[in-house]
């Protein structure tokens, strides 16, 4: 215990270079705790859930989570904590630089930019050098504006095994896969009366429709263009595309729901992103 409460000590050490923030995270445990970091000058939050059997020896998968615009760390946190002993995994509710409380999911969109990517690469990194997450277990979500966000870590960075956007759009040419995005595994999960289930477009920006964007990585991780289509109930169904190296691209799609879908389908649909997402590792 006191060796993990060192290294996420450390981890924050890196991440702010200031190590008068020592003493404040030399208490980290098992649980939920708050923490604040310096990235280009401002301050980040954090709530990172531990799972209790965090003891063992060997490195733990990760999931992120992103909130939505004008939201705090503090719901995503809620959401997806309990996982963290469920499944043996460390959750990290991240939060948007406030008052703004939006993510930088394009460049030249928000009238103000932060460096998002950094800062949740520059986290990455360091649990990884300081052997507390699994390189190959890297997972994130996020809801609406966080997960646009999830697109752009999936085309600009390779430390995720898996990625679930939920309630959210994807932006054309910002989010389409380039010469240096590897391979990865995305599931969508969207309500089918969504704002932006059927794409959408305004000077600033053109989203793909939901059945576009699945095809557009589906292209591009050379999935088999026929997918394995399973229904949960009467209002949940996932179409899966797979290709020969197991990299899956998936939509979930919720009948009759909107932007924010009602909890006890969004239960189930997290619970299938969740399942999606873990199976998955980088090779």
């Amino acid at each position: 215990m006191k060796k993990f409460t060192l290294f996420l000590a450390l981890i924050i050490l890196a991440t702010t270079h200031a190590s008068t923030l020592a003493d404040e995270f030399s208490t980290l445990a098992p649980g939920s705790q708050e923490v604040k970091v310096k990235h280009n000058g401002k301050i980040r939050r954090l709530i990172i859930t531990v799972p209790s059997n965090v003891g063992r020896e060997q490195p733990l998968p990760v999931l992120f989570c992103f909130h939505g615009a004008g939201g705090k760390a503090d719901g995503q946190s809620k959401r997806w904590s309990p996982q963290a002993n469920k499944r043996g995994l460390i959750v990290i509710s991240a939060e948007a630089v406030q008052p703004f409380a939006k993510w930088n999911f394009k460049d030249n969109f928000h009238q103000t930019e932060y460096d998002d990517v950094g800062f949740i690469s520059n986290v990455i990194e360091t649990l990884i050098s300081n052997k507390i997450a699994d390189p190959k277990s890297i997972y994130a979500t996020g809801h609406s504006s966080g997960g646009l966000f999830c697109y752009r870590l999936a085309k600009e960075t390779s430390l995720f095994a898996a990625l679930s956007p939920m309630s959210c759009g994807m932006a054309k040419d910002a989010h389409d896969p380039g010469p240096s995005t590897e391979p990865v595994s995305i599931i969508q999960v969207i309500g089918d009366q969504d704002k932006s289930f059927n794409g959408s477009s305004n000077p600033k920006v053109i989203m793909y429709s939901a059945d576009k964007r699945i095809d557009v990585w589906r292209t591009y991780n050379q999935c088999n263009p026929k997918p394995t289509v399973k229904k949960h109930g009467d209002k949940l169904s996932v179409s899966t595309y797979k290709n020969s190296s197991g990299i899956e691209v998936a939509i979930c799609k919720v009948k009759g729901e909107g932007h924010h879908i009602r909890s006890e389908l969004r239960d189930t649909a997290d619970s299938l992103a969740l399942e999606f997402l873990l199976k998955h590792k980088k090779p």
